[in-house]
């Protein structure tokens, strides 16, 4: 009797299969393995890549969206300083010829000399100051109904087509030089240049009674004094006419920062990017 391998013939296991059927089938449970994680693999990262292009969608939109709140807001600003420069330019052909005034459109702000309105030293107006305050109002109760709500009379007919801003306040503000002062009734230069900052309230409302109800949008007074003393010179040279320019009143006017749904929803926007980007790291 020949044995299996003179036979040429492959032995057989006790069940009946071959050792090379046996590694064959192996070899396919391997492959179809491999086939299976090859697609998942293959599943996942397309669903990586539709998330990826979604979020890349969202993120354009985002962006579309924010550009577009970003220049309604820098439209609205630019009206607003464009609505007080048109207003610093009425007051200023108002008094053109009649009270000298500095004009100062960047900064918004309306200035007179000190000397046109007080002795140095003092808070008493001179007597000829007196009608250059007046004129001085007379501009102010004309022009400024139509940035502010007034509190008894509404703005005239004329605001409509002219005001497109609004005041959120205006600051009398006063100025003085470096020369130290303290007397019974002024410690300092602070004391002083509030105290003419607030006679020149008093005389203009004096004069226009309808100034001292004007109101902002908040139905808050409009108009307000304060006082810087020597701190805020135009001219630090320290020569006479260096201190007589630093003693000075000054009308401050301050817009109404647009707070409009564009650019609220802006803000909130960019504080929801900040915290969502604070949560991914």
């Amino acid at each position: 009797m020949r044995s299996a391998a003179a036979s040429g013939r492959r032995p057989r296991r006790a069940d009946g299969q071959s050792e090379g059927g046996n590694y064959f089938a192996s070899m396919t449970d391997l492959m179809l393995g491999l086939l299976f994680i090859f697609i998942i693999m293959l599943m996942a990262f397309a669903l990586n890549m539709r998330d990826a292009e979604r979020k890349m969608s969202d993120a354009a939109s985002e962006s579309a969206e924010a550009q577009r709140k970003l220049s309604n807001a820098t439209r609205e600003l630019t009206e607003s300083d464009l609505a007080r420069r048109e207003m610093l330019r009425q007051l200023a052909q108002l008094l053109q010829g009649q009270v000298p005034v500095i004009v100062d459109e960047e900064n918004g702000t309306l200035q007179l000399g000190d000397d046109v309105l007080f002795p140095k030293g003092s808070a008493e107006t001179y007597p000829e100051a007196l009608p250059k305050l007046r004129l001085l109002g007379k501009a102010l109760d004309a022009v400024l109904p139509c940035y502010a709500l007034a509190a008894a009379v509404p703005p005239p007919g004329y605001c409509a087509a002219t005001s497109k801003g609004r005041l959120e306040a205006v600051y009398i503000e006063g100025h003085t030089d470096a020369t130290p002062i303290r007397t019974s009734r002024f410690q300092n230069n602070w004391d002083l240049s509030a105290a003419r900052a607030s006679e020149t309230f008093k005389k203009l409302v004096e004069a226009f009674p309808g100034l001292g109800g004007l109101r902002n949008d908040r139905n808050e007074r409009l108009i307000g004094v304060s006082g810087y003393g020597e701190l805020r010179p135009v001219d630090e040279s320290g020569t006479p006419e260096a201190m007589q320019k630093n003693r000075r009143i000054e009308l401050r006017f301050i817009m109404v920062s647009p707070r409009t749904p564009a650019l609220d929803g802006l803000m909130e926007q960019i504080r929801g990017n900040q915290i969502r980007n604070k949560g991914s790291r």
